[in-house]
């Protein structure tokens, strides 16, 4: 389990401030930056959309293309994105410099199992379906042509690292070849287990979906969905406001910068409006002056 925490106190007091420049009560200030912090966490928790201001193309893992837009966590851009790196994750295809990634599966599609000569052993002749003349051996354990759910699971889970990334597939010496250790799968295997993980893109980001809603921000339904699983929010906008929110069985990795860093984004923005309110106070009450430009300038003692 990840356990992370943040200092709130450089936030809390410019709520505070925030509110008694206002002159609104402290709950629906409460109410409006809590919702704005967790938006802001899922906002910058991977994945956060391919972003470019020209709107560029960008090829896709499998075909296909995700259009570049402006920066956005919660956009069907990003979700898009999240099931994009899935299926490089799953079946290869990423850029790596000059080199695509190998996946932990290998879709059998045309191979097939060469016959045995004689007696059986633990590994098998392969003719590769897209490479007829050529043939490789794999371990007879790694093919798995109707594996299960839970089986292609299973193995997924064997070959990820403490950050909870895919480890760089391993490679088996048989005679003079070095093979990698993929599961080989059928096509109907594959396409229900990409699905399967597919499915879940969203749910890191929903751990913070609770407070969300209960400040009462939208949130799209790709992470709606997975809110009350992900997170619980406790909270109170009347005498004495808080929010707590608490997120279980998050494995985004560096978690705790991203909070850390929302935090602070929230406590410029709040203090910047603190600003603004006491500014045009001040320009209200004949102490300042404000040119065009938006420059502020006060008066001199006479």
């Amino acid at each position: 389990m990840i356990f992370i925490g943040t200092d709130t106190t450089k936030l809390d007091f410019a709520l505070a401030r925030l509110a008694a420049a206002a002159n609104v009560d402290l709950g629906l200030v409460i109410k409006q930056e809590g919702g704005n912090l967790a938006k802001t966490i899922m906002q910058i928790t991977p994945p956060t959309g391919e972003k470019s201001s020209g709107g560029d193309m960008v090829r896709m893992v499998g075909g296909g293309f995700i259009q570049k837009a402006k920066a956005s966590g919660l956009s069907k851009n990003a979700q898009k994105q999240g099931e994009n790196a899935i299926l490089g994750d799953l079946f290869g295809g990423r850029n790596i410099g000059r080199e695509s990634s190998i996946g932990l599966f290998q879709r059998i599609g045309n191979s097939t199992l060469v016959p045995p000569r004689g007696k059986q052993t633990e590994t098998v002749g392969v003719n590769l379906g897209w490479e007829r003349s050529k043939k490789i051996r794999i371990y007879k354990k790694f093919w798995r042509e109707s594996a299960s759910i839970p089986e292609m699971k299973s193995f997924h889970r064997d070959n990820l690292n403490n950050r909870g990334r895919p480890k760089q597939v391993s490679r088996s010496v048989i005679g003079r070849w070095q093979v990698q250790d993929q599961m080989w799968i059928s096509d109907q295997s594959a396409n229900a287990y990409l699905k399967y993980v597919q499915a879940k893109v969203g749910l890191g980001k929903a751990g913070f979906a609770s407070a969300a809603l209960s400040c009462g921000i939208r949130v799209p339904s790709w992470i709606r969905k997975f809110s009350s699983k992900a997170g619980r929010v406790q909270s109170n906008f009347k005498t004495n406001p808080y929010v707590i929110a608490s997120t279980s069985g998050n494995k985004i990795p560096d978690l705790q910068r991203a909070v850390d860093s929302a935090f602070r984004i929230r406590e410029k923005i709040t203090l910047s409006k603190v600003n603004a309110i006491l500014v045009n106070r001040a320009v209200n009450l004949g102490f300042a002056k404000i040119s065009s430009s938006g420059v502020v300038t006060y008066n001199k003692e006479a």
